[in-house]
Order: structure tokens, then C-alpha cells, then sequence
């Protein structure tokens, strides 16, 4: 089959060279009265409306004079030059009009250039005009970019009149999205008095507070720093507010047992996801540890620092999500004198804090971590003595880590993974040996059981757990008789107890950091 890249754009132009000889017309549209003449067969191709008049056994279909009532003449001219040509001239003084005609020809196309040209004119003035043609023609897209617009820059257009004239429930609706981009919460709650209230009351403290003000139920108190809702709460008199400060404070004051007190007051105002790479080391002159912190966007693929204070220098250690904290559980801190340790610390990405949580009942590095039932488990490892079987599990209510079942042998440098409920770990070493053994923990029973063997002995991998599937990456080996990569990523599947060998890695990591976002794996460093 062969298929002409040329030929729909050389159709085009036919057409076009018919229209303008005035060749083979068979309709005469009449538009406010004043003719123009077209080709039936073309107008049926470009959208429903014609289509339904033209061929839907409509009396249209035998008249050579068709009268169109409610578009301009002026739109009409611009829409048929759009179906005859692809090509839409735009003006402030035409694009009412013409989205307009758009609607009520049901052309999709033309009703997107209209809605992005008016977006291209939005601005403090016009907008609540760009409403009103949003809500008569009901284009959601179009209200949802406007609503964008006002995300984007709410700082400044809070304190306009024009956000003043705006629905109630429209700035309610604003005030409670996570897509609006502010650089502190208090903005928010400022924002949400700037409706009844001018910057100059604002900073004249001419507000009252005694009676609730629907708004501030968006505005996110948890979020801010505990000293501005010190102030905050200072300052009021006994009200419902001043109840809501005081539990945002006492948000602050639990620290250990935030983790378990989420709810959408404290979400983060972001619908940004994204990967984050901690600590480990890095070559310099020499191999040093690094309290670097980087996030990928996988959207633009792009790397970039971000930097908190009191940041710990690990390596070799555990990581787990638990309700968006990150925790760093064990590893060593010393790039020659292999030191285990016990201590872990817990990432806070909503005031870009590192807190340090209860440590271990011993030291572990080169172990794996995973979240179960929002318990964090500590598996194996080595503390640079002995090897080790023992299994921690740590309690976000009590920031308290116990002893669970330890495993029947000891393993260090292996993988973990959740799945279903259960927990995971694949390969590693005990002594100088490799392995390939996969066994599982069921927290309901608290036992572990071996299940079948991996394809290859690894150590220092990673593993993902992904659509019901294991995988198992990267690491290394001494098959070869000494220390090698292993390119092969092994997936298991735990409904048949089986695996199967799928695309190899391209180049080796050991060690790498694993992470999974928007149904695919990332492989880090390594």
C-alpha cells in the first residue's frame, strides 16, 4: 500500500482553485440576507451541521438557496475560508462572532482557535467578559483555562476588584484546587479576605473574624509556619478561626505522629509528582557522602537541586514512602571505616524539613525497606560485624520500631518491594555468596516463605513492584570470577510463582535507586 504525504494538501488546494474559478458551485448560502456561493459536498465533510442538512434527508438537500439564520455574514465568510483552506484570520473586533458561528455549526476546531485566541487576550479587564462567552456557549475548556490563568498568577489578581466580582463559589472552587500556585498558605488565607475586604482594610486590621467566613475553610492552616499561626492565634479573640489556628498548631507541636494525621488540610497545593534521588556518595577527588537532594521532572527531564536544612549524609541505607514523608532508615555514614547505624530520619516535602524519628534497635546497612499497612519494615542487612536475619518494623502512631519473625538466613545487599499486601525481597549476599532466592513476608501471619528462585544471582540491585509484577534490576555479580554487572532485569509474577527475563538494562548500576512513577520504573545512579 502505498500513501501520498502530498495529496490531501494538494486536495485542498483543488478545491480552493474551485472556488475561486466559481466552478462546479451547487449551493448558494444566504447569510444576513447576502448570498455565497459554495460546494455542498465540501460543507458536508466539515462538520455535523452541514452533514445533517445536507445528507440527513432534511428539505436543505434539494434546495439550491439555503438561508442561515444566527451567524453573521462576516463569520460566515471567515468559517467558510476556514473549511475551504484550514487557515482561521482572528481579530478582538471578529473572534466573538465567530466562536459564535463556530458553536452553531459545530465545528470543534474553529471553537479551539477561537478559545485560544481569546485566552491570548486574556487579562485583569476582560476576564469576567471571557467568563460569560464560556458559560452562554458551555465551554468547559475554555472556563477551565480561565480558571488556570487565575491559578497562575492569584497573588497579584486577588487584590484586583475584579476578583471581588467573581461568583462565590467560583473563588471557593479556586481556593480549594491544588493547582493554585502560591509561594506560602498565608497567602491563601489573605486571599480569602481580600474577597470581603480591601488590601488597605487588610493592613489597617479593619476585619472582623468573629463570624466564619465561608472562604477559609479552603485555606490550609497546617501548611503554615508555626509562627505565623502563633501570631495568628495571639491576635484573635475566642472564635471558630481561632479553633482551627489551634489545631494547626497542635498539627506542629506532634511532630513524630504527623505522618498519621493527614487529611486534605495538609496536601501539599501540587499536582506535581515526581522522583527524588537522596544522599549517597559521590566522586570528587576522592569518594565522599552527600546530603545532595535532587527531584526529576519526568515531564520536562530535567534534574535540579533543592537543598534542606539538617539533611544527613548516608549511604547504603533504606528509603520508603509513608503518606508523602520520605524516611531514610539505617545505612553507614563513613566511606572507609564501614560505621552502621541505627539512626533514621523522616523528610517533610510540605516545609521542606528533615525530622529525626525513634533510631533502630540495632545498626543496619546494605538492608531493604519497604511499607506494609502503613508499618515501615527494616530487613536484614549487615552492621560490618555479621550479616544479619533480623527484621524491624517501625509505627509512625507510637515512633516505635519492634521486632517481627526474622528471616531463616542472613542476606545483606538484597531488594525489597511491597505487592498486595505482602512483602518482598530478592537475591543479595550471605558472606561472600550471591544469591538468587525471592521470599516473601505476610504480615497477617507473620511468617516468611521461600518461593522460586530468580534466573540470576545478584547483589546490590534494585526492585520495583509494578501491575500486579516484581522486577528485579541491575546489580551485580562474580560469575565470571569476579565482581561484574548484571544487565538482565528479571519480572516476576506472584499469581503462578514464576519469572520470566524482559528488556535488559542498556548499561549497568549497581546499587541504583529505584523508583516508580506514572506506570513506569525509574533506574537511578548506580
Amino acid at each position: 500500500t502505498y500513501r501520498s504525504a502530498e495529496h490531501s494538501q494538494a486536495l485542498l488546494s483543488g478545491l480552493v482553485s474551485l472556488r475561486d474559478s466559481s466552478i462546479l458551485f451547487d449551493v448558494v448560502l444566504v447569510v444576513e440576507e447576502k448570498p455565497i456561493e459554495a460546494h455542498r459536498i465540501l460543507l458536508a465533510a466539515s462538520c455535523d451541521y452541514f452533514r445533517g442538512m445536507f445528507a440527513g434527508g432534511l428539505r436543505e438537500m434539494e434546495q439550491e438557496e439555503v438561508h442561515i439564520h444566527g451567524i453573521s455574514y462576516n463569520a460566515m465568510c471567515k468559517i467558510l475560508n476556514f473549511i475551504y483552506t484550514s487557515e482561521l484570520e482572528l481579530s478582538v473586533n471578529s473572534v466573538q462572532e465567530t466562536l459564535a458561528a463556530a458553536c452553531q455549526l459545530q465545528i470543534p476546531e474553529v471553537i479551539k482557535f477561537c478559545c485560544d485566541f481569546l485566552m491570548s487576550w486574556v487579562d485583569e479587564e476582560n476576564i469576567l467578559d471571557v467568563y460569560r462567552l464560556a458559560d452562554h456557549y458551555d465551554l468547559r475548556h475554555l472556563s477551565d483555562q480561565l480558571d488556570s490563568y487565575i491559578l497562575k498568577n492569584f497573588a497579584a489578581f486577588s487584590r484586583t476588584q475584579v476578583y471581588r466580582q467573581l461568583p462565590l463559589q467560583k473563588v471557593y472552587s479556586l481556593l480549594s484546587s491544588n493547582r493554585l500556585e502560591v509561594n506560602y498558605e498565608f497567602e491563601v488565607y489573605d486571599g480569602a479576605l481580600f474577597y470581603h475586604y480591601s488590601p488597605e482594610q487588610l493592613e489597617t486590621d479593619q476585619v472582623s473574624l468573629m463570624e466564619p467566613l465561608k472562604l477559609l475553610e479552603t485555606v490550609r492552616f497546617p501548611l503554615m509556619e508555626p509562627q505565623i499561626l502563633q501570631r495568628l492565634h495571639d491576635k484573635l479573640s475566642p472564635c471558630p478561626l481561632k479553633d482551627t489556628v489551634a489545631d494547626a498548631l497542635m498539627y506542629h507541636k506532634n511532630e513524630c505522629l504527623q505522618p498519621m494525621l493527614q487529611s486534605s488540610q495538609t496536601q501539599l497545593r501540587s499536582e506535581f509528582q515526581c522522583v527524588v534521588g537522596f544522599g549517597g556518595m559521590h566522586s570528587t577527588p576522592s569518594i565522599v557522602l552527600s546530603d545532595q537532594a535532587k527531584y526529576l521532572n519526568p515531564l520536562l527531564g530535567e534534574w535540579r537541586h533543592f537543598t534542606a536544612a539538617l539533611a544527613p549524609r548516608m549511604s547504603n541505607q533504606g528509603i520508603a514512602v509513608l503518606n508523602n514523608f520520605v524516611y531514610l532508615i539505617g545505612g553507614d555514614n563513613n566511606v572507609s571505616g564501614f560505621r552502621a547505624e541505627s539512626r533514621c530520619w523522616r523528610y517533610d516535602p510540605r516545609h521542606n524539613k528533615w525530622f529525626q524519628i525513634q533510631s533502630l534497635q540495632q545498626e543496619h546497612a546494605d538492608l531493604s525497606v519497604c511499607v506494609v499497612d502503613n508499618y515501615i519494615y527494616a530487613v536484614a542487612g549487615r552492621d560490618y560485624h555479621e550479616d544479619l536475619r533480623e527484621v524491624e518494623r517501625y509505627d509512625p502512631k507510637s515512633n516505635t520500631w519492634e521486632y517481627v519473625t526474622p528471616l531463616k538466613k542472613e542476606v545483606y545487599a538484597h531488594a525489597g518491594a511491597a505487592l498486595d499486601g505482602k512483602m518482598y525481597i530478592t537475591c543479595g549476599r550471605r558472606g561472600e555468596d550471591y544469591l538468587k532466592e525471592l521470599q516473601c513476608y505476610d504480615p497477617k501471619t507473620d511468617r516468611w516463605d521461600v518461593l522460586a528462585d530468580g534466573p540470576v544471582r545478584r547483589a546490590w540491585h534494585g526492585m520495583a513492584a509494578l501491575l500486579g509484577k516484581l522486577y528485579v534490576i541491575g546489580g551485580s555479580n562474580n560469575d565470571s570470577g569476579y565482581r561484574r554487572d548484571v544487565h538482565q532485569v528479571a519480572c516476576y509474577r506472584p499469581s503462578t510463582d514464576q519469572w520470566t527475563n524482559v528488556c535488559p538494562l542498556p548499561a549497568g548500576h549497581g546499587e541504583p535507586g529505584i523508583a516508580v512513577l506514572d506506570n513506569r520504573i525509574y533506574v537511578l545512579g548506580g
